[in-house]
């Protein structure tokens, strides 16, 4: 019975440190962020998409260039604010994202913590 005992309880472990690492994938936005950090760039997206667009919006997220708000300003007011998001890690030059409510699927662009792009897929 102890035999038994032990070969379970070392199949249950090697069962949770294999499956531990397991990251779920998204065939639109890549590798899934299951963990949103505070101070993250996935935590600033997070909440940016979560918003109304408005003049703050743009102090608090972007760089606020002129080119900026003359590219992407009809689109994110059309858009924002996004529910039931699904968001990508970073991947060291942007974040991929997609709502499941709206269908809107974007990837943005970040520079130094801020939104500088985007591209609506």
């Amino acid at each position: 019975m102890k035999y038994v005992f032990s070969l379970l309880s070392i199949f249950i472990f090697s069962s949770v440190l294999l499956f531990s690492g397991i990251v779920p994938e998204s065939s639109k936005v890549g590798r899934v962020c299951v963990d949103i950090k505070e101070g993250s760039v996935e935590e600033m997206v997070y909440c940016a998409m979560k918003e109304e667009f408005s003049l703050s919006w743009i102090e608090k997220y972007c760089d606020g260039s002129d080119a900026f708000l003359a590219a992407y300003s009809p689109l994110l007011s059309s858009i924002l604010p996004l529910e039931n998001i699904i968001l990508g890690e970073f991947d060291g030059n942007g974040i991929y994202l997609y709502s499941q409510t709206k269908g809107d699927y974007l990837y943005l662009i970040i520079k130094e913590g801020k939104i500088v792009a985007l591209q609506k897929k």
